[in-house]
Order: C-alpha cells, then structure tokens, then sequence
C-alpha cells in the first residue's frame, strides 16, 4: 500500500512539473516561416514558436486573419522582417491581440532593424508613388543573406536570455553553432549559385542574396516594384537578355505565371523559382532553403 502510495505521489509530482514547465515555456512569433525556423532553432523545447505567413505566401499580403491575432495575444516575442514589408497586415494583427508588450519599440519586439549592420536598397532622393512599391527604409528581403540570418540567431538568443535567464547559455551556444554550420556552407553555396549570373530576377527580392554571392542582376522583370511589366519593356528586356547571354530570370513561387514563362520561352532562358522559405524545422529548414537556392530552386 505505502509503495502505491509513493508511486502515485511520484506520478502526480511528475505531471505537476511538466505542467509547470510547460506554463512557463516562451510563446514566440514569426511573421515570415524562415525568421520561425531560425527562432526554433535558438529556443528549441524552451519555446512554442507561431509563424504567421505560409511556405510559398507572398509576405506583403498575408490575409490578417482573427486566428493570427489570437497567437499574438499571448507572445513573449514576436520577429518581423520590418522596414514595411508587413505593414499592410502585420500592426493590424497586433492591434487586435491588444497586447502592447509586442508593439516595435517594446521589449517583446524585434525586426531586421535590430539585426542588420548595412540596410541595402535604401532609396535616395524624393520617393514619390512615381517610383512604385519601394520601401523608403530600406529592401526587407535581408534573411536571404545567410549572414544576416545568423546575427538574427544571435540577437533571438540575447532576446531570450533576457526572458529566460536560466537557459542563457544554452541559447547562446545554439546560435554558436548555427553560426558554425552557416560559415562552413557559404563557400559552397557560393560556387554553385554563382553559375547563374548574370541573370534577371521578376522583383527585388535576392538584393541582399546576389549581392553575399556576387551575382550580377542586369535588370527585372517589374520596371518598377509592384509594377506590371508593358509589353515594350518586356520587348527590351528580351533583347537585353539575349545580348548579355543571360540564361535565368529569378521568380518568387507567387509571381510565377504565364507572362514570365513567355518571357523565358523568347528569351532561350530558364524560368527558376527561387524560394525564400522552404518546409523544414529549425536551423535545418532555413539551412534547405540555401541547399535549394544553390541548386537552382524549381
């Protein structure tokens, strides 16, 4: 009977400290499925990490369901690319989960701002609606530099550290590692996307990869960010390919359509999409994305 009676207490003990252990798990979110992948990576069993937007979603227009709202509403930390490449869809999300410890400026909140030592593509002059899409602030796209994604590891794991002071150093040593794993690969990742420039690319959106891997971008498809192409401009782009030898145009997975595979067809190019996420769980998921990158993506 006293051996049932210590065998239960044990049980219950147990199931009370994995409860309470669970309670006090972080609650993280990501805007964008690679800024998750890199946050799980740092946090792993000490956090449960949302992202917002899917695999394969164009990240300026993200439907701003109620459902997000509910997983912001009780985040510890939320991640963003920032420099406007959710404000159509992101601060109505956090308005909605009235919770302020996640609002920029606040402790619960981080975006490429606090990551990036050089912000490319920061336009210069007047910016006017003349000029399309732009982002006054600077391109949003910098995850695609596996440098940057490493600084973002480690600017998570200081950010848990100081929400979590007991697992400090397990964060620390986390983003130690990713770091490692990232230096090794970029020499090879270098050699075989460099086979590809020069080349055209649909928007913007590999500024900061072309630029880590010393691609030559000769021009895009969009005249200007957000702008259909006329077909005057895709005339000259098509002649512009053929007279730099360009073999690929470089689309997201979401401006992957029938006018760019005509450009491809006249041009004697390859159409390749060129992801900015893939599937995959942690440090290994953002890792793929660069595997697939360098293969020439799909």
């Amino acid at each position: 009977m006293k051996y049932l009676q210590k065998l239960l207490l044990l049980i219950i003990t147990f199931i009370l400290v994995q409860t309470t252990a669970m309670a006090g798990n972080l609650r993280i979110v990501a805007s964008l499925p690679a800024l998750g992948q890199i946050a799980q990576g740092v946090a792993g069993e000490f956090a449960e990490v949302k992202v917002l937007a899917h695999v394969g979603q164009d990240p300026h227009f993200v439907p701003p369901k109620p459902t997000l709202a509910r997983h912001l509403a009780h985040a510890d930390l939320l991640i963003a690319a920032g420099f406007g490449l959710e404000i159509g869809w992101l601060p109505p999300l956090v308005d909605a989960s009235r919770n302020n410890n996640i609002r920029q400026a606040s402790q619960g909140y981080l975006d490429g701002r606090n990551v990036l030592n050089k912000v490319l593509g920061k336009p210069q002059g007047k910016i006017t609606r003349e000029l399309g899409d732009i982002h006054p602030e600077g391109n949003p796209h910098w995850w695609m530099d596996p440098v940057n994604g490493v600084r973002l590891a480690e600017v998570i794991a200081e950010r848990l550290s100081q929400l979590d002071p007991l697992h400090a150093d397990i964060y620390r040593q986390r983003a130690s590692n990713f770091a490692e794993k990232i230096k090794m690969r970029i020499p090879q990742w270098k050699t075989s996307i460099q086979r590809f420039s020069p080349l055209v690319s649909y928007h913007n959106s590999y500024l900061y990869l072309t630029q880590r891997f010393e691609l030559h971008v000769i021009d895009f498809v969009e005249p200007k960010p957000g702008i259909e192409p006329s077909t005057s401009h895709l005339d000259a782009l098509v002649s512009k390919m053929k007279q730099n030898n360009v073999q690929s145009v470089w689309l997201e997975p979401y401006h992957d359509g029938s006018m760019v595979r005509k450009l491809c067809e006249l041009a004697l190019a390859s159409c390749r999409s060129m992801p900015d996420a893939v599937q995959g769980e942690g440090f290994d998921g953002y890792i793929n994305m660069f595997d697939q990158l360098a293969a020439g993506g799909k």
